[in-house]
């Protein structure tokens, strides 16, 4: 067998195995789509979004992202604001949804970690390195880092943060020059 084959399969696979996890650990603890909940998360992490910036980071239909924002505004999680000078509704999210996001990215930090935890100190650091590296060459504009890090928590997102150069909801102290 080619070697790197096999090694795209462990990847591959890793990768996977990995989303499959999370996804599904989020689902039971929440009984929400993982849209809705990604959508929650990445609200969050910028002061201007809106439903059309939400359609394309969750590579939804317009149409499909509105009612998305409906459901998660009729829970009271995230409100619509004014429509600005482009007429785009700009969506911003609640303490109720606040709350809610805490608890998703604890439930991924858990889920993440537990799946992990089977490497030694040194390996999880050489990943992370490892992960780092592809993601910063393979994230090329704001809405790639955005899809890339729709459920990151920014709280622990430092100056090494791959997106922090094509993102500009991020503080512009903890941006990479």
């Amino acid at each position: 067998m080619d070697s790197s084959l096999d090694s795209l399969n462990q990847i591959s696979a890793f990768a996977r195995r990995l989303d499959q996890l999370i996804s599904s650990a989020l689902r039971d603890k929440f009984d929400r789509p993982i849209s809705e909940i990604t959508a929650l998360v990445s609200i969050q992490n910028c002061k201007t979004f809106n439903i059309g910036w939400l359609a394309n980071v969750l590579e939804l239909t317009h149409s499909a992202a509105v009612r998305l924002v409906d459901r998660l505004e009729a829970d009271a999680l995230i409100e619509r604001l004014p429509k600005d000078q482009k007429k785009q509704v700009g969506l911003k999210i609640t303490n109720k949804g606040r709350v809610l996001a805490a608890a998703i990215l604890q439930v991924r930090q858990d889920v993440a970690s537990s799946f992990l935890s089977v490497l030694p100190d040194r390996q999880f650091a050489d990943l992370a390195e490892l992960s780092r590296e592809v993601i910063s060459r393979n994230v090329k504009s704001e809405l790639d880092s955005y899809q890339v890090c729709a459920l990151c928590d920014e709280s622990g997102c430092g100056a090494l943060c791959p997106r922090i150069e094509a993102s500009s909801c991020l503080p512009e102290k903890v941006r990479q020059r």
